[in-house]
């Protein structure tokens, strides 16, 4: 049996909670309360392996619940209902500790999920939400491995910087050609090689790679 301890300053949402837990065999809810001083009260007298709770109570609001409740019941689970949009306070709540967040207007549909999810330690939040933080943890690694490759230029050879700063000087391919005395055909053949290696489409968008970057 998995002991659950539920916040909430409202009695009929507790009784609703209470109600939709008490379906599943392996979940026992332990205690139920009003305020986060009783809850902290609880969480030290009972040791529920989860405690729910909403993010607004009697005594308390906001994310200073979350951090209060995280750190009470560490290393124990914490699932975080609220009315607030997960997408302003979800992944600080997350970072404050809590390992799930739920808006109550899909506490019916997703309760026994989120619960399970938190209980098997793992993290619960909504898909939307769940692909917002995805899309950023996607984009913070493609950003540190270009950090980590350098800049874009250091793929060119020497000849072809030379090229490059030439075209930033605003110089044509003939003028090219003549200041570094080379034939025409291979400035062109300098030209397509830089621009399959800086991943650029055609000569307008080399040159101002060109006048952004050196």
């Amino acid at each position: 049996m998995h002991s659950v301890l539920i916040i909430d300053d409202h009695d009929i949402v507790r009784i609703g909670l209470e109600a939709l837990l008490s379906r599943t065999p392996d979940l026992r809810v332990a205690g139920s309360v009003g305020s986060l001083a009783d809850g902290i009260h609880h969480i030290a007298r009972l040791r529920p392996e989860l405690v729910i709770s909403d993010m607004g109570l009697g005594d308390s609001s906001g994310l200073h619940t979350v951090r209060t409740l995280a750190q009470a019941q560490a290393p124990r689970r914490l699932l975080v209902l609220s009315m607030q949009d997960e997408m302003l306070y979800g992944e600080q709540a997350l970072a404050l500790g809590a390992d799930g967040y739920l808006m109550k207007d899909a506490v019916q549909a997703c309760l026994l999920a989120a619960v399970r999810a938190v209980l098997q330690g793992h993290r619960w939040v909504s898909p939307r939400l769940g692909a917002r933080m995805m899309n950023r943890h996607l984009r913070r690694n493609e950003a540190a491995r270009r950090d980590a490759a350098g800049p874009p230029e250091a793929a060119l050879s020497l000849r072809e910087l030379q090229v490059l700063e030439l075209l930033r000087a605003g110089k044509t391919t003939k003028e090219i050609a003549a200041a570094l005395d080379l034939s025409v055909r291979t400035v062109d053949i300098h030209r397509a090689n830089m621009k399959k290696k800086l991943g650029l489409r055609s000569g307008a968008e080399l040159i101002a790679f060109a006048s952004s970057r050196m």
